[in-house]
């Protein structure tokens, strides 16, 4: 009953978090980083940090289930709770400089630090689910193809464009994904459990 509960919490959280970091991010450039919603002073910086933590919690509770189809997907999924927690916590400076285009400050490299390893042990998280059995190994696959495409897009932009319309959209479309995979993920546990 508290696997069913924490796969229903996971599902529940995570859709009131990316629906709070969509409308933080709604009226921004596209250009924008999602985490300059964030700054400091932003109009809707107080909504982007409560939808992080509400990410992070989603994440947390969805390691309850999946620790019963492999112990390392939940931990991989424990472990970046913590780490979208904290880059919703530790807010990036205006304009979320990244090297190597711009000089962080150290603020902005613990920001982007704890994002990247949140959006990696996601992948993990991912990547781990195509190798079990069915019916989780469809859940993997669904990951796969839904968020592998805008991740590494979004980080080659990162990498290789800086900050632009690129990497803005791909950013975004990165997010959506794997918000999206972590509710269907939820929601397929609840409804196996139930």
């Amino acid at each position: 009953m508290i696997i069913r509960w924490a796969a229903l919490g996971s599902a529940l959280s995570g859709c009131f978090g990316a629906a709070g970091l969509t409308a933080a991010v709604t009226g921004s450039p596209p250009s924008a980083y999602v985490s300059e919603a964030g700054v400091p002073g932003a109009p809707h910086a107080t909504l982007y940090a409560a939808s992080m933590v509400l990410l992070a919690l989603s994440l947390a509770l969805l390691a309850v289930p999946a620790r019963r189809a492999r112990w390392l997907i939940g931990a991989s999924l424990l472990l970046a709770a913590p780490m979208a927690a904290t880059s919703g916590a530790v807010r990036c400076s205006p304009g979320c400089p990244l090297p190597p285009y711009d000089s962080p400050t150290v603020r902005d490299l613990v920001h982007a630090a704890a994002a990247i390893a949140a959006l990696l042990l996601c992948a993990l998280a991912i990547l781990l689910y195509c190798l079990l059995p069915p019916p989780h190994r469809w859940t993997g696959w669904l990951g796969v193809l839904l968020a592998y495409p805008p991740l590494l897009l979004s980080a080659g932009g990162i990498l290789f464009v800086g900050r632009s319309l690129f990497t803005g959209v791909t950013e975004r479309a990165a997010l959506v994904a794997v918000s999206a995979w972590v509710v269907l993920t939820a929601v397929r546990h609840a409804r196996e459990i139930s």
